[in-house]
């Protein structure tokens, strides 16, 4: 189907079961995406359940939390109907949030409609092949789901083997998170001087430390001619993990290199400026930020870790270093800076790439696929 074409309307309703604003970003930005594409709504009656709740009570056991899922699954059986399909957002663990996708799965059930479930969790596909484990509640939770639900996507093939050890029978279709690569603007990644960018959560798990003491080392070594951009929210008050890392980055004399808080918009034309994205980071489900970069076309240079490496191929679509390795990231940015022929050729490579495997239409499509195979199974 091309971009122009209209697809007849199925009549089939999907409700779409996640937490959305005022929360952003991971689970909320992929909820929105589903909801708000003008091609699914053309061809499915796109319905938002918005399940957001208090970061602070997240995950926990609480009477509010319990009361939650309680209103939750009640919601889902109210919008629920014979030939719906129900696409539910979670983490699945820990055991809490599992078994509230056990009382939507069986709501949807008790309606008729068929389940999705989409695993948004990071541990499946940070782990190696059979080393998630789960506490016993969780178990037992997974093994419902696999008989109560018709799949769990998953967005990259690492987490398969982590899954498929608690749901042996359910199918499990891999689908990428996705932008819209058209609405990136191309980086050239040729800029004097070049900009090295930084975005994501300000904490020291993303890796802003060895960031840092890669940069530091440069310095060191008179490779001082670029430019550093640290793309995040460092308003004060709101987390005091952050506010270490923004008194960090401070001391260390790079405060003006932070934005704060900045709209997508604007994230875009950061990337469109950029020549190296570089994101040390410990831990990542799929990481928006480096789909963003290969819209962009730009080099990226990131830790070796599964949920990366799924994404993106060491030499070609800039450099894996392992975990935790300044020296590794301090060369790997050297060798990319003083070399913007290689950086313009990986920039064209990473905006092929971005188009091929991130781009909404083959999102869209893939949906699309699982909507009108299991709602027309329900009718």
């Amino acid at each position: 189907m091309t971009e122009s074409a209209q697809p007849a309307c199925t009549g089939i309703r999907v409700i779409v079961v996640a937490h959305g604003p005022p929360l952003k970003g991971g689970i909320a930005t992929v909820a929105l995406d589903l909801v708000e594409d003008p091609g699914l709504n053309a061809e499915f009656e796109m319905v938002f359940q918005n399940t957001a709740q208090n970061d602070s009570q997240r995950g926990k056991f609480a009477v509010e939390n319990l009361k939650r899922a309680a209103a939750d699954a009640w919601n889902t059986f109210r919008l629920a109907r014979k030939g719906s399909v129900v696409h539910s957002h979670a983490v699945q663990d820990p055991w809490l949030v599992a078994w509230r996708q056990v009382s939507i799965a069986l709501a949807a059930r008790l309606r008729g409609a068929r389940v999705l479930l989409h695993n948004h969790n990071q541990a499946p596909y940070m782990e190696l092949p059979g080393e998630y484990k789960v506490s016993r509640l969780n178990r037992w939770a997974f093994a419902l789901l696999d008989k109560l639900v018709q799949a769990n996507i998953l967005i990259a093939p690492a987490g398969e083997p982590n899954i498929r050890k608690y749901m042996p029978t359910v199918a499990l279709p891999v689908i990428a998170n996705s932008v819209v690569v058209e609405t990136v603007p191309q980086s050239s990644a040729v800029h004097d001087p070049p900009v090295i960018l930084f975005i994501g959560e300000l904490l020291e798990r993303k890796g802003i430390v060895i960031l840092l003491d890669a940069l530091d080392q440069l310095d060191a070594q008179g490779v001082g001619n670029y430019e550093l951009r640290i793309l995040g929210d460092n308003r004060p008050g709101l987390d005091p993990l952050k506010d270490q890392m923004v008194n960090e980055i401070t001391a260390r004399g790079r405060g003006d290199t932070m934005t704060g808080p900045v709209s997508r918009s604007e994230v875009y034309r950061h990337f469109s400026e950029a020549d190296l994205y570089v994101f040390p980071t410990f831990t990542e489900g799929q990481p928006f930020t480096v789909i963003e970069a290969l819209a962009a076309g730009v080099p990226i240079v990131a830790s070796n870790i599964q949920a990366i490496s799924n994404m993106i191929t060491e030499g070609v679509h800039g450099r894996m270093i392992a975990l935790d390795d300044t020296p590794g990231f301090a060369e790997a940015i050297s060798e990319l800076l003083a070399d913007p022929e290689r950086r313009s050729q990986i920039s064209q490579a990473n905006r092929t790439l971005a188009l091929q495997r991130f781009d909404r239409a083959v999102f869209r499509e893939r949906i699309a696929e699982l909507y009108r195979e299991h709602g027309r199974a329900a009718q």
